[in-house]
């Protein structure tokens, strides 16, 4: 499922962001951008993605900034200590004082900048602490699409309950039309042919036993029910994939059974949105 979350967290001079964006895929993926000298904490923060990612692929980025205020400047000790020794030296071979200003110690570089350079460990805390929340934008936003592919999935099961309530009907006036359109073919064959009423009754009614199809509607609105009580549960998972193959099965048999052209493109409409419920089956976790 897709979803995004990012927070910010500090610790005294140090600040840390984190982002992590989930997109669909059937495994999961997870990879990790973390900043040098915390690649250690890799299998943590995988393990708590893991508690609420199931499924998808997974970018989670992290960094970790010094506050620009806190870049103060500072001598070199070692570099003064040694200028300042050159300089006494130079004073006492030439027997005259040398001044010097703000520009010449720049030129020397014994001033820099007070950059702390890595990041100290009290740092992970706040990584973990930023990571909490993020995870916390994340779950929010993928139950949000859960809720909406949810409803998505229900209204489509839905219509299929719908259409088979006119299959069905369709079904129920098949064996009458067929009664009319063997009366009909009868009718223009020679008078002198008579047929017998009780055999003519005999093939209609052996023609409806082939074409009844009440067993595969019940057990397709069996299935549909069973597909809501999975859809309330945390985990879909194999249970709706399985009942998605014999919603399909049922359908199937349905339309080989019968030659009625409302039925077999009424077969073709579930076939289609159980195809589009099947899509969004496999984003859910």
């Amino acid at each position: 499922m897709t979803g995004f979350g990012a927070a910010d967290a500090q610790w005294e001079t140090w600040s840390c962001q984190v982002e992590i964006r989930s997109v669909n895929q059937r495994f999961l993926d997870i990879r990790c951008r973390l900043p040098l000298g915390f690649q250690t904490m890799e299998p943590e923060i995988k393990k708590q993605i893991k508690a609420i990612c199931t499924r998808g692929k997974i970018d989670c980025s992290i960094r970790l900034e010094k506050d620009a205020g806190e870049e103060k400047l500072q001598l070199n000790p070692e570099r003064a200590k040694s200028y300042n020794e050159l300089l006494k030296e130079f004073e006492t071979l030439s027997g005259r004082k040398v001044s010097v200003d703000a520009r010449d110690l720049s030129s020397i570089n014994i001033i820099e900048e007070n950059k702390s350079g890595d990041p100290p460990e009290e740092c992970e805390k706040v990584i973990l602490k930023s990571l909490a929340k993020a995870l916390e934008g994340l779950q929010e936003m993928k139950v949000r699409e859960g809720q909406a592919m949810q409803n998505d999935i229900q209204e489509r099961l839905s219509s299929c309950g719908n259409i088979v309530n006119e299959i069905e009907k369709f079904s129920r006036e098949e064996p009458g039309r067929y009664r009319e359109r063997l009366q009909e073919r009868l009718s223009l064959l020679n008078d002198c042919i008579k047929l017998n009423p009780e055999r003519l009754e005999q093939e209609i009614a052996l023609l409806a036993d082939r074409l009844d199809i009440s067993e595969e509607v019940v057990r397709f609105r069996t299935h549909l029910e069973h597909m809501d009580d999975i859809l309330a549960q945390r985990e879909v998972g194999k249970k709706a994939e399985f009942l998605m193959q014999e919603l399909n099965r049922e359908v199937n048999t349905i339309a080989s059974k019968s030659n009625h052209a409302g039925i077999s493109q009424a077969s073709v409409e579930i076939k289609s949105e159980l195809e589009k419920v099947r899509e969004q089956l496999q984003n859910i976790e």
